[in-house]
């Protein structure tokens, strides 16, 4: 990418406003529709604004939006400005906003359709859907080009050293991943997709892409819509292929609330092991996709197509696949492993990120051979059809709905709020509620209602533990640290 070429992700919405400047490009869960010369017009204005409030090409923009559609039309103007976006979850607590965007070294914040505070050091632009997206008569400018190397996002990840990381990521990775895997699943101009995710979840940037590379619609589900399993009319789109991506975990618990997936649906499950017995349940569907990749290697690095499920496969997880987007994967032996074709997976290609935003030193950890290869830390299994599998971590990063977990992390934040670290983090699985979070403190003279509360002050909902045991004492190894396979909660021990 040259430092005059303007912005790839940008680009790619642009060439469907001059193709079908009248279709619908984006539609609201609460019901409004805006086309795409609409939603470039106010993508442009906005980017005016933000280059007159003092945003330069190559700023960071923090974003904090509300499911509605505003939210990506700022995300597209922050594009359009040359900056690039810092998405922040609104409902993240006030303390992980703040050190997100002290990380990014924000410029300044765009409020979308939200009151939530943001420190008040960085200047604020508030804004709401229907001011954004209102009736705009002038032709929209051209966006600003970008310095080189062309970041499009910042998406801040769990980090083991007791704060978040920021991973910055191309936009020409993520074009070219966007129009990949798109071919790949057969996204056209007349497919819809019904975005779920958060902002602040790297999916969410092919959920909306993807339509708008293709000329498609995009269609934001509201919070509300979500948690209340109205999301049957969404997916009900006569002659259109609706694509739908989420998680296992959310997938299941919209089954079990009585969610109907309409058989033409493509539905896209990333961000977690995917099981079997769930893919069993929808497999009516038009098809269903397993996707993997971490934040690092942008979206996605690999995918298998599910349907139909071969009789003779009876293995419990589905295969991660093979490689999209040029991906190159390499299975790097392990001293333990149970067998030669079992390793970490080293990631290379267009798709690896930039690294660590202002942090040198974990991304020198993490990214390989100066930066072109990345570390996962999954352990794969390569079967003998050559399709990968997923088989666990070389470490104690976890996923919980979707959303990377480092148990550390967790375990230094309950440490500074007891004052000792006689404290231990492990996941446990419930039959319904799926993988979550059990702390254990060796301290009887804390309230872990409180501790609880205080704890949601400072981690994002997932992140907080869903139950925490006050036991004796945290067992250790003989090296001194701290042994969780032997933790046990008191109704397990007997206690």
């Amino acid at each position: 990418m040259t430092p005059d070429e303007p912005d790839p992700l940008a680009a790619v919405f642009l060439r469907s406003a001059r193709d079908v400047p009248d279709r619908v490009a984006v539609r609201d869960g609460g019901g409004g529709a805006w086309t795409y010369a609409e939603v470039a017009a106010a993508a442009s204005e906005l980017a005016d604004r933000l280059a007159a409030a003092g945003v330069a090409p190559g700023d960071r923009v923090g974003v904090l939006a509300s499911r509605r559609a505003g939210g990506p039309v700022a995300i597209l103007a922050v594009l359009w400005s040359g900056a690039t976006y810092v998405p922040i979850d609104p409902g993240w607590p006030t303390a992980r906003r703040a050190t997100v965007l002290r990380g990014a070294q924000a410029r300044m914040v765009l409020a979308v359709d939200t009151a939530q505070d943001t420190p008040e050091a960085v200047p604020r632009m508030d804004l709401t859907t229907p001011e954004l997206l209102g009736t705009r008569s002038t032709a929209p400018s051209s966006p600003r080009p970008r310095p080189h190397p062309g970041s499009a996002y910042i998406i801040f990840t769990s980090g083991s050293t007791g704060a978040p990381k920021g991973v910055e990521v191309r936009s020409a990775a993520a074009a070219g991943l966007v129009a990949s895997v798109a071919s790949l699943i057969g996204a056209g101009p007349d497919s819809v997709f019904v975005a779920l995710s958060s902002f602040a979840f790297d999916v969410s940037v092919f959920d909306v892409f993807a339509p708008w590379s293709v000329g498609g619609e995009l269609v934001v589900a509201a919070e509300l819509q979500i948690l209340s399993n109205q999301l049957g009319p969404l997916l009900e789109t006569p002659g259109r292929q609706t694509f739908l991506q989420t998680t296992p975990t959310v997938l299941q618990h919209l089954l079990r609330a009585g969610l109907k997936v309409p058989a033409g649906t493509v539905l896209l499950l990333a961000g977690e092991r995917l099981r079997r017995s769930l893919v069993a349940q929808v497999a009516h569907v038009t098809q269903v996709w397993n996707l993997y990749g971490p934040t690092e290697t942008t979206i996605y690095a690999t995918a298998h197509a599910c349907l139909p499920l071969p009789p003779d496969d009876q293995e419990p997880d589905l295969p991660i696949g093979t490689a999209v987007n040029g991906a190159v994967l390499e299975v790097r032996p392990l001293p333990d492993a149970p067998c030669e074709e079992t390793g970490e997976l080293v990631i290379g290609g267009p798709g690896v990120a930039l690294g660590y935003f202002g942090r040198p030193d974990l991304t020198a950890e993490r990214f390989l051979d100066g930066g072109s290869r990345y570390a996962t830390g999954d352990v794969v299994r390569r079967r003998a059809d050559g399709l990968l599998v997923h088989a666990g971590r070389v470490d104690r990063q976890v996923k919980i709905r979707g959303n990377r977990v480092e148990l550390d992390e967790v375990e230094r934040a309950l440490a500074d709020l007891v004052g000792h670290g006689r404290v231990a983090v492990r996941v446990d699985e419930h039959r319904v509620a799926g993988p979550h979070l059990a702390a254990f403190v060796a301290d009887p003279h804390h309230d872990v209602v409180e501790l609880r509360r205080r704890l949601a002050e400072r981690l994002p909902a997932y992140m907080v533990p869903t139950r925490i045991h006050q036991v004796p004492g945290i067992p250790m190894t003989s090296s001194g640290k701290t042994d969780h396979r032997a933790l046990r909660a008191p109704e397990e021990s007997g206690a």
